[in-house]
């Protein structure tokens, strides 16, 4: 791990002195944001750089006219632009209008066929546009319920009764719904995966569970308890994978996790296919902050803690730090667009309890469950170059998305996906040397290669005439060589000793 002195020497030089390094992730920025802005450059070290985002203003429950929050837990937008909380405090869900300027509608009590009932602590909310209902995670009372829109409960879900589910408590706290009404739920406690239930409410099994990397430790438990009595095995340690902390789902249907005290880096953002793989193992990317980030203040190391995360509509991937109170954006594939937020009073920084992040548009939204606000950041000017640079990149436009690249990398020289994107455009259009030199700059071994291998493709192509010449002559030397020593050796005169073997033969 790099040591926090080399970064402050390495900022320091990359700033002209005039910026001080007092934590890996804590620096000034070179942005108007009302916090330090940072991302990480070709080196993998923490750096300066221009916000893609920047907070515009925080929510709360009197500005909507609703009255205070209450430990805001949970954050979704529907497919009409409107917002529901999960109040869980005030034990209701909040519905406001697409600019968050006003509650539209308040469920505190939902209908049933035999009256009414009310809300206990709940912390996740979903809503379905293929089945038009509301799914709520009423945590305080161990259920989740199925509503319509006008708050009629269709179904509820408790704890099952099947073999299948060993787990004596039944606590939902988040909750996804697939286009075929199949619901799945995070529940306190479980290391499972998610419990997945069809849309009659049975009971399935369990969806994306994680793993537990296979240390020595692990390795060394798996191998006591084959030869371990049954009482020495109830006494031993366990080595269990950590639960799914809050997950969503896309348009494509591929669910996305995060896990929060994740014993395997592997487990931290998953992209689970229908058949429970992570698609993300095969990514060489890191998700969270690259390094701990030590604080003297509280003498303590914080370490990347995923509490949410939301798939934009145009894929990209935003996870929720509760460590740090910071949003980490990605593109589909798992690299790192940009930072915002952080742990601080004023605008654009959390406590250390933010509970969910939600986007719309050009906009993030984070809600703190101490603050009891929803903070509302909207895209930066760099922020839209650099989004419609990495559209076109994505969807192979690489040409066209060669001049959104380099003016990104005019006003951040250190963004590391302007010039990967710069040498596949050149790579694409032939320039292999140019790409071969940016390649270089991003650090990136596979575009380097490949385009190496095409500019001595050309090389070769150019010069195979030369090539062939060279050969010739080099071949011709070589025999001619050859016969001139053979004729030589046979002319010259014999020595004794040939002289003499050559008398004991006759």
């Amino acid at each position: 791990m790099k040591t926090l002195q080399k970064k402050a020497n390495h900022l320091a030089a990359a700033c002209l002195s005039v910026l001080t390094l007092t934590a890996a992730i804590g620096m000034p920025a070179v942005s108007a944001e009302h916090y330090n802005v940072y991302n990480y450059d070709r080196w993998d070290e923490a750096t300066p750089s221009q916000a893609g985002y920047a907070a515009q203003r925080a929510v709360s429950g009197l500005d909507l006219g609703c009255g205070a929050f209450n430990t805001p837990s949970d954050l979704f937008r529907d497919w009409e632009d409107r917002f529901y909380i999960a109040d869980s405090g005030n034990n209701r869900i909040v519905v406001t209008d697409s600019g968050f300027s006003k509650a539209t509608r308040i469920y505190d009590k939902l209908k049933t066929t035999d009256g009414e009932t009310t809300l206990k602590d709940p912390e996740g909310i979903y809503v379905s546009r293929e089945t038009q209902c509301m799914y709520i995670a009423d945590t305080g009372n161990s259920r989740l319920l199925v509503c319509d829109l006008d708050g009629n409960v269709q179904l509820e879900l408790t704890r099952p009764d099947s073999t299948l589910y060993e787990n004596e408590t039944f606590k939902p706290q988040k909750v996804v719904v697939d286009k075929a009404g199949n619901i799945y739920m995070v529940l306190n406690n479980i290391t499972n995966g998610s419990a997945m239930f069809n849309s009659d409410g049975e009971f399935q099994g369990y969806f994306g569970a994680n793993s537990v990397d296979a240390t020595a430790e692990v390795v060394a438990n798996y191998f006591w308890n084959m030869i371990a009595t049954d009482e020495m095995r109830a006494n031993s340690s366990r080595n269990v994978a950590a639960g799914i902390t809050s997950f969503d789902i896309d348009d494509e249907g591929f669910i996305y996790t995060v896990t929060q005290s994740s014993s395997s880096e592997a487990d931290r953002v998953k992209k689970v296919n229908p058949a429970g793989y992570n698609l993300f193992s095969v990514l060489e990317a890191t998700f969270g902050d690259l390094n701990s980030v030590y604080d003297s203040t509280a003498n303590e190391n914080y370490t990347t803690q995923m509490v949410d995360i939301d798939i934009d509509d145009m894929g990209r991937i935003n996870c929720l730090d509760l460590e740090t109170g910071r949003v980490f954006q990605y593109d589909e594939d798992g690299s790192l667009l940009f930072i915002l937020g952080t742990t601080a009073d004023q605008l654009g920084g959390f406590s250390m309890k933010v509970s969910a992040v939600e986007t719309m548009g050009k906009n993030i939204y984070v809600s703190d469950a101490m603050k009891n606000t929803v903070t509302i950041f909207t895209e930066t000017e760099f922020g839209g170059i650099v989004h419609n640079a990495v559209a076109l990149y994505n969807a192979g436009y690489y040409a066209e998305a060669l001049e959104p690249w380099r003016e990104v990398l005019k006003r951040d020289g250190n963004y590391q996906m302007a010039y990967i994107g710069i040498s596949s455009a050149l790579y694409n259009e032939g320039n292999y040397k140019e790409a071969m030199k940016y390649a270089k700059l991003a650090q990136s071994r596979n575009l380097y290669d490949k385009a190496f291998e095409g500019y001595r493709s050309e090389w070769l192509n150019q010069n195979f005439t030369w090539i062939i010449l060279v050969v010739v002559v080099l071949i011709a030397a070589a025999v001619f060589f050859h016969f001139r020593n053979k004729k030589k050796k046979k002319n010259q005169p014999k020595n004794l000793i040939e002289m003499l073997h050559e008398g004991e033969e006759e």
